[in-house]
């Protein structure tokens, strides 16, 4: 089928042809047509089988022709961007693209202008719970990669967002984009939707397990590998014949530790110069860290590894310059493989398990090896891609053939039953009205996922436990059957927080007086279940018993038994944070940090933003509950933001200055907005890291207002080693 032959607004069939889309995938050509027709659909095919457009024309449509709004929704922070950059390119047709994955404590009202917003599920949830207008007008939702419905973090989120804006219009136009999943259809019956399924491939995909010099495919065929060393080997055949290669491993060490093991090697391949601006990019900007330079001298050869110790920007370049071609190889951890567009010719899958705390060993899903896969054969370059496991022993060959490479995916299955997972979302819906009493969410329950795919036994009782725990902590009142929210509770739904963390962080700013010290209110705010904890290792140990020790009789959350082993590893992976948080607030340098608590600079970023939100939200229910208390917890919001002590805080309100600029110019006598507008422009400029044109603009900010305050954003959960009482279902070391 042609693109010619759609039944589309001519201005988008001209716009399509432009990019250069003619002949539709087969799997597009059957479910677009659906799309157009306004039907719901349930499109299940393999990564790379053309997903995305079968979302982006039927958007693209009705916004021009329905004049309706669009919303979709993605997993993650880098999907939204990547989404909401293809659909830009549509604007020269008066589609106005917003992307919204930030500040959950605010109903978005800007995104009123636009036709097209792309959000991630909880901000999607969150604009739901603060009545933003603009949603009364959505015709259609996206949801894409919806088999993260599986996902025991994200996953109740969109199940409860699709199910609230389905019960909220029932005309309501959604398609639901996954990978191939067993049980597609029911996934489609609880959507009321037509399925679209089958494993078309524009690139022909072979997988296959490695033992012996030898890669045998599913479908019989053998490719020989030279030499001893079966990764190198394949890494070197790969590059050798014009492709490149994504290799996952287990863990963010091996991730490292690989990438600089073949870089000497894929020099003489792939090495190329870099120039300042990457250098800078890749090594940490203002603030080099050893990872940074790691990283760097890595890419120099060729090779790059990919993990949550890095900042969003060195991520970004690692997967720019992958797509263009400037890398060869990536080393990364198996999160790289959940929906970002990286397809390579040869995907090597070294590990097929991961440490799990309290269980150890486990092996990965067959679906997570299948997402890995999926990104091996790149529409447009590659004429075929190749999918490898990596075998120990004739056994392990026989295992990893039949049990994932011949394997189906597992059925998906809701994680929404849970008390702990479903207590945010019973709040959630009483605040905004979805829901009025116990009958109401149980009967709410039934239109969910959780609720098409199983009997919901035992449902009413945990429905009745999250309603007592409300109430008890006053969160709703409980009045002849009918439940409402209080002021309390609807806050702490508008926060975006768990109700726990809300009762923990109340407790604590019932405590704090103005001799209250930095690191207690930090710590108070890492013990909630909101914010992970990081693994104590044992060169941490050391430091964390002493200021355990030191402020025995001071912390502000509930003390801990020192025989209940379980809890004080817990406090102490809190304690981590907490300590984590001094440091940055105290300017220790970011190397300093990596060095001294065994992490990357993407843990820090990731801890700072945490922080950032929930000092916020701790801020939102001081003035609740104990006014005063915001004089401590006020300035650490700023603080913790640009990791400066508080004589700093003056000069990071100018746009361009961060910690780094901000002490150069403290420790050469510029404190202030005052002293900027007094100081010589050249003096100025000539200062360290300061320059031109960012001396020019601060003179020019020193005559008008402050950077507006910052917004206080959930970033994405990040990988790490999960604390005892805080495991992941996808993490790593």
């Amino acid at each position: 089928m042609n693109v010619a032959d759609l039944d589309i607004v001519p201005e988008l069939r001209d716009a399509l042809a432009g990019q250069g889309f003619s002949d539709l995938y087969p799997p597009q050509a059957e479910a677009i047509p659906k799309a157009l027709q306004g039907k719901n659909l349930v499109v299940a095919i393999p990564t790379a089988g053309g997903k995305s457009l079968i979302g982006y024309i039927p958007a693209v449509n009705m916004a021009l022709k329905r004049k309706r709004r669009i919303l979709y929704i993605v997993p993650l922070k880098a999907l939204a961007s990547e989404k909401r950059d293809d659909l830009d390119k549509f604007s020269g047709l008066g589609v106005k693209v917003m992307m919204s994955t930030g500040d959950l404590d605010s109903e978005d009202g800007k995104l009123a202008d636009a036709d097209i917003v792309v959000a991630t599920s909880e901000k999607a949830d969150s604009m739901i719970r603060h009545g933003s207008e603009w949603m009364r007008d959505v015709g259609m939702v996206i949801a894409d990669e919806v088999h993260m419905i599986h996902d025991p973090g994200r996953g109740p989120t969109l199940e409860v967002t699709l199910t609230k804006l389905l019960r909220r219009d029932p005309d309501l136009q959604v398609i639901a984009l996954s990978a191939t999943i067993s049980n597609a259809s029911d996934m489609a019956r609880w959507l009321n939707a037509e399925l679209v399924t089958g494993d078309w491939r524009p690139i022909p995909l072979k997988e296959g397990v490695y033992f012996e010099g030898e890669i045998d495919f599913e479908d019989n065929s053998v490719c020989e590998v030279p030499g001893k060393d079966a990764v190198w080997g394949m890494m070197e055949q790969t590059v050798k014949e014009g492709g490149q290669c994504l290799l996952f491993v287990n863990t963010r060490r091996s991730a490292e530790s690989m990438a600089v093991k073949y870089a000497d090697k894929m020099k003489t391949l792939a090495g190329r110069q870099l120039s300042q601006k990457d250098i800078d990019t890749l090594e940490g900007d203002a603030d080099s860290t050893s990872m940074g330079r790691k990283l760097s001298a890595c890419v120099r050869c060729g090779t790059a590894f990919h993990n949550a110790g890095l900042t969003y920007k060195q991520r970004k370049y690692v997967e720019d310059n992958f797509r263009n071609g400037l890398i060869k190889c990536i080393v990364a951890t198996p999160t790289l493989a959940a929906g970002i567009n990286l397809p390579a010719r040869r995907v090597i899958v070294r590990d097929t398990w991961r440490f799990e705390a309290g269980v150890g060993n486990a092996p990965i899903s067959v679906m997570e090896v299948k997402q890995m896969c999926g990104r091996a054969g790149r529409p447009g370059y590659d004429p075929y891609g190749e999918a490898v496991l990596i075998a120990k022993s004739e056994s392990d060959r026989d295992h990893l053939m039949n049990d994932y490479v011949m394997h189906d995916t597992e059925r998906l299955t809701s994680k929404l039953g849970n008390e702990r997972t479903l207590r945010n979302h019973v709040l959630g819906l009483v605040a905004t009205g979805d829901a009025d009493s116990e009958s109401s969410i149980v009967e709410f329950m039934h239109g969910t996922f959780y609720g098409s795919t199983s009997q919901l036994f035992g449902i009413e009782s945990v429905v009745e436990n999250c309603i007592e725990f409300l109430a008890r902590e006053k969160m709703v009142a409980v009045d002849n059957g009918r439940v409402r929210a209080l002021p309390f509770g609807k806050r702490v739904s508008d926060l975006y927080i768990d109700p726990v963390s809300a009762v923990m962080m109340k407790n604590a700013v019932e405590k704090i007086d103005d001799g209250t010290e930095d690191i207690l209110i930090m710590h108070a705010v890492a013990s909630t279940p909101d914010v992970m904890g990081m693994y104590p290792k044992k060169c941490d140990k050391d430091r964390l018993e002493m200021l355990a020790a030191a402020y025995e009789e001071k912390f502000l959350t509930e003390p801990v038994d020192d025989e209940d082993e379980f809890g004080f590893e817990d406090f102490l992976s809190n304690l981590k944070v907490a300590a984590l948080m001094e440091d940055w607030i105290e300017e220790v340098t970011e190397e300093d940090i990596t060095v001294r608590m065994g992490i990357g600079p993407g843990d820090i970023r990731s801890r700072v933003e945490m922080a950032e939100w929930l000092l916020y939200a701790m801020n939102e229910i001081a003035l609740i509950f104990k006014p005063e208390s915001s004089r401590r917890i006020r300035p650490l919001l700023t603080r913790v933001k640009y990791g400066v002590k508080e004589e700093l805080l003056g000069l990071v309100s100018f746009r361009g200055v961060g910690r780094a600029r901000a002490r150069v110019l403290f420790d050469n006598g510029i404190k202030g907005r005052a002293d900027v507008a007094s100081a010589d422009e050249d003096a100025l400029a000539g200062l360290p890291k300061i320059g031109r044109v960012l001396a020019k603009s601060m003179k020019a900010q020193a005559g008008g207002s402050p950077r507006p305050a910052p917004s206080y954003d959930l970033p994405d959960e990040p990988e790490d080693e999960p604390s005892p009482g805080k495991q992941k279902d996808l993490f790593d070391f």
